[in-house]
């Protein structure tokens, strides 16, 4: 018969009794012929007696670290140490998935979502998908910005791969699947970019701020190509492409909030539209009318030519007004579906709902801006197609003031912050991150450099001399 090895006690823990057992009992730390062995109890379910656990380790070290988690975990009431088995299915590729769950379930908006999936998929679970995530070290993330360097060329992109990866060890240690003495992304140092003197990182370049010269061509074309008289179907099929252009670079709007734009938000007798929401596509996915960025609902000044002569006549179509119908009359019938919907949304007992957000059905609701094949606001890879069109043609009509290839169309935000609100209108910064949902830092960081006008004066009185 053989003999049972024998096993030293080399440490326990304090005396136990929660589990409502009369006999007490304390965590044990042995050490034994094959190795060592920490012996304790956890909670087997709701209403269970507790169990007996088992942990094994190698050395010495990795057994005490078991003892100090065990004790940790039975002091603080949290999950007791995982078991080896356990261990190697918390993968970085489970870990991923994790994240991924963890942001649907703090209410991140879909294209976040999406982006972290794409950089999961792309460069994180291929370089280092099948690695543990209690041995994650910093090799490994130095292996993720390795592989992502073939393809992420800008710094940009390069910061978000490292911050999907610290949001991933912050979960991980929040999981308990890594040791928080361990920080696999300490010294994962990414290539600093130049930075202009007096400006941060966020900096746009006055260079990236499109002129009002060309936004004006830029406009104009939209309407001659996509207007009544357009003869290109491709084109026509945006009618008010030319206006939406002009809410863009006189408004500040981003695209998604340009296409979420209805009648019931222009206020015309107060000389702005009212931003409450963004129309979002996701990738296999019909579009929706979602939240506005940030959550930050705001309104937004526009010139009254662009009010009155633009936007009023589509608002007078979408209500179904006559072509000469008065303001009032228009005033009117909007007043009267804003009250509708938000007697709609009081009936449905839902207090995070109003007449903003009260969900209609996309192709039942009163969009400024259409794809008139669909119906709905125009996909982004669809509406930028026709925007290079449009470039295109100033570029051969009208050389002098032709659109940048460096220039995008989200630069149009860009002008009205800068060009048009506080150089054209004279507003302060703090109006102008009102004007655009934005904090006052961001659009700080992303417009003024310090001591440019000091720069400038010197400059100035230097001239002469």
């Amino acid at each position: 018969m053989a003999t049972r090895a024998k096993s030293t006690l080399l440490v326990q823990g304090k005396e136990r009794r929660v589990d409502g057992g009369r006999q007490s009992w304390r965590v044990r730390l042995y050490a034994t012929a094959d190795g060592y062995q920490v012996m304790f109890k956890a909670p087997a379910g709701e209403g269970e007696p507790w169990k007996r656990v088992l942990r094994r380790a190698a050395t010495e070290s990795e057994a005490r670290q078991i003892f100090a988690r065990a004790e940790t975990a039975l002091d603080t009431e949290q999950a007791a140490p995982t078991s080896a088995r356990e261990k190697a299915t918390q993968t970085i590729a489970a870990l991923g998935e994790k994240y991924v769950e963890d942001s649907r379930l703090r209410g991140k908006a879909i294209r976040t979502i999406q982006g972290r999936e794409s950089r999961l998929a792309a460069h994180i679970v291929p370089a280092i998908g099948d690695v543990p995530v209690g041995k994650w070290r910093i090799e490994h993330s130095r292996k993720v910005m390795e592989r992502a360097a073939a393809t992420l060329h800008s710094a940009r992109g390069k910061e978000d791969l490292r911050g999907a990866m610290a949001a991933m060890r912050k979960l991980a240690w929040r999981l308990g699947w890594l040791d928080r003495s361990i920080d696999p992304l300490d010294g994962l140092e990414i290539g600093k970019s130049t930075l202009l003197q007096g400006a941060t990182t966020h900096y746009v370049d006055p260079r990236l701020r499109p002129e009002t010269r060309q936004v004006k061509a830029m406009a104009a074309g939209a309407d001659a190509l996509c207007g009544p008289d357009g003869t290109d179907p491709l084109m026509t099929r945006l009618p008010l492409f030319g206006t939406k252009i002009r809410v863009a670079a006189y408004g500040g709007l981003r695209l998604g909030e340009q296409n979420a734009l209805r009648a019931i938000d222009v206020f015309f007798e107060r000389g702005y539209v009212h931003v409450n929401g963004s129309w979002t596509t996701p990738r296999h996915s019909p579009g929706f009318r979602g939240p506005v960025k940030n959550h930050v609902i705001h309104e937004v000044p526009l010139p009254r030519s662009l009010m009155h002569d633009e936007l009023l006549p589509r608002v007078k179509e979408l209500l179904d007004l006559p072509v000469k119908a008065s303001m009032q009359q228009v005033l009117n019938a909007q007043e009267e579906e804003r009250q509708r919907r938000a007697a709609l949304a009081l009936r449905s007992g839902d207090s995070n709902l109003a007449w903003w957000n009260y969900p209609v059905p996309a192709e039942d609701e009163q969009w400024l801006f259409v794809d008139t094949v669909t119906g709905l606001p125009v996909k982004p890879e669809l509406h930028n197609e026709r925007w290079h069109r449009v470039r295109a043609r100033v570029d051969e009509n009208e050389p002098e003031n032709a659109w940048p290839r460096t220039i995008v169309y989200r630069n149009l935000r860009h002008h009205a912050a800068t060009k048009w609100f506080h150089e054209e209108l004279g507003e302060s910064w703090e109006v102008v991150a009102q004007y655009l949902g934005d904090k006052l830092t961001t659009v700080l960081n992303h417009y003024v450099r310090a001591g440019e006008d000091a720069l400038r004066d010197s400059v100035n009185k230097l001239a002469d001399r």
